[in-house]
């Protein structure tokens, strides 16, 4: 028997077979045909000789073959994730192309570990689709953005004499709110200036 090789849900390729010694006369034929192990997932199944046979005029001597099934490519494409910093990760997401039949991924995309501002790469992870494949990864980005906050300023009409030291100058958040363990450093300023200015600083 010829050795045979298929992809992963691919048609069944032909059996054939060669005579390597010996030769048939006139018009005799071999009848019948080959077969193989069953199986449909990746690995190396026996060709056997099945209802192959001669006549009595012959003896047939069979060398089995090797059937084999290779992994199917897949193409797994993550989908750009953002979010804004303090809040839970979104779910991470992909599009899939080549599954066979009613094939599922398992598992999970991932992505590089981070909770400040920036960029983060999304992974495979977990995402498996079994042996019977191979994937083809394209990443994606994770993208986490500012957070926004509004200060207002307390105590914006404050006033003080000639030479005397600035008061202090407060401050509240009026929307948005700090994560965690998060707080507000620096202080407030102000334009500069020490002499008497009509309208203010």
């Amino acid at each position: 028997a010829n050795d045979r090789t298929k992809v992963y849900g691919e048609d069944e390729p032909q059996l054939d077979y060669t005579i390597t010694s010996g030769n048939l006369v006139g018009e005799d034929q071999l009848s019948g045909e080959l077969e193989r192990v069953a199986g449909e997932d990746v690995g190396e199944y026996d060709i056997t000789q099945g209802t192959l046979a001669a006549s009595s005029n012959y003896t047939l001597t069979f060398v089995k073959g090797t059937f084999t099934i290779t992994p199917k490519t897949i193409t797994v494409t993550a989908g750009d994730i953002t979010k804004i910093y303090g809040e839970p990760d979104p779910e991470l997401t992909y599009t899939v192309s080549g599954l066979v039949g009613g094939d599922q991924l398992t598992g999970a995309l991932g992505r590089e570990t981070g909770e400040d501002v920036g960029t983060y790469a999304i992974t495979q992870g977990t995402l498996t689709a079994g042996a019977n494949y191979e994937i083809s990864f394209v990443g994606a980005d994770f993208t986490i953005e500012p957070r926004a906050l509004k200060i207002k300023v307390t105590n914006d009409n404050l006033s003080k004499t000639y030479g005397d030291p600035d008061p202090e100058f407060t401050y509240e958040i009026s929307s948005g709110s700090l994560v965690g363990d998060d707080t507000l450093s620096g202080e407030l300023g102000r334009e500069e200036g020490e002499d008497v200015k009509e309208g203010g600083y």
